[in-house]
């Protein structure tokens, strides 16, 4: 293996995969969390020290609102049952995204997280809920123009949501070939994987594939 490295996922696919299944549709979002938790995971063993996953977009507030509401529950589910493993495995866990929006309880749930896995600096996971990359570039913009820093290409990567992080696996699950509004500015050198496999489906065999074939690749960074 490498060094250490930063990893991207959209996971896709929870949905299709509890129609196939004939299940509600907040199972495939229940089974997407296993997943989660066990890629995560496995993530630690192939050298990825940060893992950011695309949880809930700024565009999903338009899917129904049933399912909306279940997925705000989830979050409360990961905090009362996946939390105590996560802090067993000692990782560290961020937010990124537009927070304020999200119902209080889910905020509260989220702050708990922060805060009990705050000292684990070995592996990151980071959540993005209610986040896109043209609001983060928006937002970060705004920011430098109201405390007055200087528009310079290091002080807009320093001032986003996931500041001065450089993507080396962009991996997307459920077979579309699409970024999605997903951390647009980090993924300038980033080896995409897409993978037609519904994410409560994909498993570390996957995951290791990936991996074997990130690291037969030769990058060059543009020169």
């Amino acid at each position: 293996m490498t060094k250490s490295k930063t990893a991207a996922i959209i996971m896709d696919g929870n949905r299709r995969w509890a129609k196939s299944n004939n299940l509600p549709i907040s199972h495939g979002h229940r089974k997407g969390i296993e997943t989660l938790i066990d890629i995560v995971k496995a993530s630690k063993s192939y050298g990825i020290n940060k893992l950011i996953v695309y949880a809930f977009s700024t565009e999903n507030w338009s899917r129904e609102s049933q399912e909306v509401n279940a997925l705000m529950n989830l979050i409360n589910f990961g905090v009362d049952v996946k939390l105590p493993d996560i802090v067993k495995n000692e990782m560290k866990l961020e937010f990124i995204g537009d927070l304020s929006k999200l119902p209080t309880s889910a905020q509260k749930g989220i702050e708990k997280c922060v805060e009990s896995t705050k000292q684990f600096s070995n592996f990151t996971l980071v959540i993005a809920l209610n986040y896109g990359a043209i609001w983060d570039i928006v937002e970060t913009f705004k920011k430098m123009v109201k405390n007055n820093i200087e528009m310079t290409e290091s002080n807009f990567l320093s001032n986003t949501q996931i500041s001065n992080t450089n993507v080396d696996i962009f991996i997307r699950t459920g077979g579309d070939r699409r970024l999605s509004n997903f951390l647009l500015h980090n993924l300038s050198y980033s080896e995409l994987f897409f993978s037609d496999k519904l994410w409560p489906d994909f498993n570390e065999r996957d995951l290791k594939e990936i991996i074997d074939s990130f690291e037969s690749r030769q990058r060059r960074f543009g020169k």
